[in-house]
């Protein structure tokens, strides 16, 4: 039987702290115009940062993926040309900003499936890809206030554009998970 000490110690231990997670956009945007001051702080602080940032996802999927995967193998070749593509794709198409439907359809089904190494079935790139947008956000973020400054509006105009264009990324990602596993739920009906 448990003494009455531990009992108050587990009650009275701190609580960790919530991390604030991105929330997917809701889907189809509103038509408000984007902040031209933020989107240009933005790819005036990422732009140089694209070569290193592509290099720290292709090592962030290659690790993932060979943390859950029980027999680690090294990624061949074609398979790391393509990663790299697809990781300065969707790069600069978020330091651009660019949430239309195009952009919003690669990503889903293109781009961070191929970063995740979930093959074709989108279902599966939804957890995965979650995370790797929240690793974009992290490292974006850690560009954008790489400095100190005098005036931290700019930035924080530059990081509202970065979280609301990742957020619609992830709805799309999400949107699109969804579509698959009900698609292939009738297919096996």
């Amino acid at each position: 039987m448990k003494s009455d000490a531990s009992n108050r110690d587990a009650a009275s231990a701190p609580l960790p702290r919530p991390f604030l997670y991105l929330k997917p956009a809701r889907l189809p945007l509103p038509t408000q115009p984007v902040d031209a001051i933020g989107m240009r702080g933005l790819e005036r602080a990422l732009s140089p940062h694209v070569g290193h940032m592509v290099r720290c996802v292709v090592d962030y999927t290659i690790a993932r993926q060979n943390r859950d995967d029980l027999l680690a193998q090294p990624i061949r070749m074609p398979v790391l040309n393509r990663r790299r593509r697809a990781a300065r794709s969707w790069l600069l198409a978020i330091v651009d900003g660019r949430c239309d439907g195009a952009t919003r359809h690669a990503v889903a089904t293109q781009w961070l499936p191929l970063l995740c190494g979930t093959g074709p079935d989108l279902a599966d790139s939804a957890a995965p890809g979650r995370e790797l947008i929240e690793f974009v956000r992290g490292v974006a973020t850690a560009m954008l206030f790489d400095q100190p400054v005098a005036n931290l509006l700019p930035r924080a105009r530059a990081l509202h554009c970065l979280e609301l264009t990742l957020a619609v990324h992830l709805a799309a990602t999400l949107e699109q998970a969804a579509t698959g596993s009900r698609a292939l739920q009738t297919a096996g009906r």
